[in-house]
């Protein structure tokens, strides 16, 4: 659960209805984020990584974390002996990738409008639902053409994705008030099934060193369906698209609550 930004051009505007994406999801609690996420397996998530890379024989030296967060998977590819270098909207999450082990080189940039090179990049790698926070079709067709632009002719892009069953059944519904540890918080989701778009409202309590202290934050996601992926990738010069059930060599179910999408930069 990282973020990206749901706008297609890089202005900053605001929705009805609901606050612009990227406008502080995750910056108040940067500080404590590794902690909140240290049972994730991002060690286990690289693996399936390169298992897929395997199965669709990619070979990749040049790598970019998209929305890399406070870098855990680009640092495991790096520490795997790939080039990595991260993108992430968050100047605060971004901070703390210089404190890996090994250091992530990253920049704050907008996933919907990329700056950098063209035909730079071996493979993209996007994890965590982060392009769910995309809450616009026209944004995330921006963030794919951006990302076939950064690639060599032949590059890989791989991503995963809530799905509209993750969303709307309550994936986000968390509580661990009570429990004593030091970052306490409760996630309170709701669904729009018009608009496709989860809210979560956010609530953290910090107890540990410098604390105690209060964070809110207000997250939204957008639910897409396989196929909008599929036409939005074709139309981005994406070719050999293939589509998982998380974590896993099978397609995706009715169950599938997380997908994975493989798709490679034919033009």
């Amino acid at each position: 659960m990282r973020q990206a930004r749901s706008k297609g051009k890089c202005e900053s505007q605001r929705e009805e209805g609901y606050t612009r994406p990227g406008a502080g999801e995750f910056d108040a609690v940067a500080e404590h984020y590794d902690y909140l996420m240290r049972t994730v397996p991002y060690q286990r998530w690289v693996e399936y990584v390169e298992a897929l890379m395997a199965r669709h024989n990619i070979k990749a030296d040049r790598v970019l974390d998209l929305c890399c967060g406070t870098g855990r998977v680009g640092s495991e590819l790096a520490r795997r002996g790939y080039r990595v270098v991260g993108v992430d909207l968050s100047e605060q999450m971004v901070r703390h990738c210089a404190l890996r082990d090994p250091p992530l080189p990253a920049a704050v940039m907008d996933a919907c409008c990329l700056g950098l090179k063209d035909d730079c990049l071996d493979l993209v790698v996007s994890l965590y639902d982060s392009l769910n926070y995309i809450l616009d079709p026209a944004g995330l067709q921006a963030c794919f053409d951006g990302v076939a632009r950064c690639l060599k002719p032949g590059g890989w892009f791989i991503f995963d994705m809530n799905t509209t069953l993750a969303l709307a059944s309550g994936l986000f519904a968390h509580s661990n008030r009570g429990s004593g540890e030091d970052l306490e918080y409760e996630w309170r989701p709701s669904y729009n099934p018009v608009t496709k778009i989860c809210k979560v409202d956010m609530v953290f309590f910090w107890r540990g060193a410098g604390g105690p202290k209060k964070y809110t934050e207000v997250h939204y996601q957008r639910a897409y369906k396989i196929g909008e992926l599929r036409r939005m990738l074709l139309r981005a010069g994406f070719g050999h698209l293939r589509f998982y059930h998380a974590y896993s060599f099978g397609k995706p179910n009715p169950w599938s609550d997380r997908i994975f999408a493989v798709a490679s930069a034919s033009r």
